[in-house]
């Protein structure tokens, strides 16, 4: 059965760990040697691995035990600044930075739920929101440049963690006046020989290759293609009458004039993930609780796709 390790023991062990001498901690910790023996074996016990090498003259960590210091010095520091925060969010204080990476789409639809829900619990944070494509989130995550997040798959790396908050159908937006507005909703073979706005596959490469993907098991060709950045450089070719393009459904929950949506029908519309991912190594307390906000707006979050 699991049990969970407990400040005070680590606390000894950290001290013994420094003094490398039973004596010189035991006066350290105001206790005598006996008790801070017994913490040790007992700690040792816990985790089923010794932690010290002992010897009549000398005390030394086991690659065990130095791996135990590096991990519990982390601990003591997230609990320190988790106090602190605690003490200042009470004062109304700023209780510290998150750096929240996001995609334009998320932008729009979940992001703004989840922000309003940590809010009200650290109502003192400050935020650094960048809006850029995924693969370039995951290398900001392992670079310490984000704190968190909310991306599109594959999330691949073993630094990483991630939890999925969403999947969501598409949905086709064309110009008002266009022949396919008429319709209350369109199938994929609607969709042949039309001039179609793509996320660049740089920008987006997942999304990319599933809508076309899609399109190419269907035996679909595009008249042409039009790469867009963003998404609003996509929605700028549809507002232009240029192009259709094949969005995210919680995307068409934003008016954008002179565009209208339309459901796809079909049983193989492809479904579009969103996660959000940070990694193992927390350096953030405020990580965590954005995480758990996240998740709990997510679960609460419909898409309203056209009728």
């Amino acid at each position: 059965m699991y049990s969970p390790l407990e400040f005070r023991v680590l606390t000894s062990f950290l001290v013994l760990a420094d003094e490398l001498s039973f004596t010189r901690a035991a006066r350290r910790l105001n206790m005598t040697q006996p008790p801070l023996s017994l913490q040790i074996k007992q700690l040792e016990a816990q985790l089923g691995t010794p932690l010290f090498e002992r010897t009549k003259r000398s005390v030394r960590l086991t690659p065990a035990g130095a791996v135990l210091r590096a991990q519990a010095e982390k601990l003591f520091d997230i609990e320190h600044r988790a106090r602190q925060m605690v003490v200042q969010a009470g004062r109304g204080d700023d209780v510290g930075h998150l750096s929240i990476g996001l995609t334009a789409i998320s932008a729009i639809a979940l992001v703004p739920n989840m922000l309003r829900r940590f809010a009200a619990r650290m109502p003192g944070a400050l935020y650094s929101l960048r809006e850029v494509s995924s693969e370039a989130m995951l290398q900001a995550l392992l670079r310490n440049e984000l704190d968190v997040a909310i991306l599109r798959p594959p999330i691949t790396d073993a630094r990483l963690q991630a939890r999925r908050l969403m999947r969501e159908t598409h949905v086709l937006a064309v110009p008002e006046g266009h022949r396919l507005a008429t319709q209350r909703s369109v199938g994929v073979r609607d969709l042949h020989g039309e001039s179609l706005a793509t996320l660049e596959r740089r920008h987006g490469q997942y999304a990319h290759d599933l809508m076309l993907g899609w399109l190419a098991e269907h035996n679909v060709v595009p008249l042409r293609i039009h790469d867009g950045a963003r998404y609003h450089a996509m929605m700028a070719l549809v507002t232009a009458g240029i192009a259709i393009a094949v969005i995210p459904a919680s995307a068409a929950a934003q008016h954008v004039p002179g565009v209208v949506f339309r459901k796809i029908s079909g049983k193989d519309v492809p479904a579009l993930e969103l996660w959000i991912a940070f990694h193992k190594d927390i350096a953030n307390p405020l990580t965590m609780p954005f995480v758990e906000d996240a998740l709990a707006a997510a679960a609460q979050y419909k898409v309203r796709a056209p009728a």
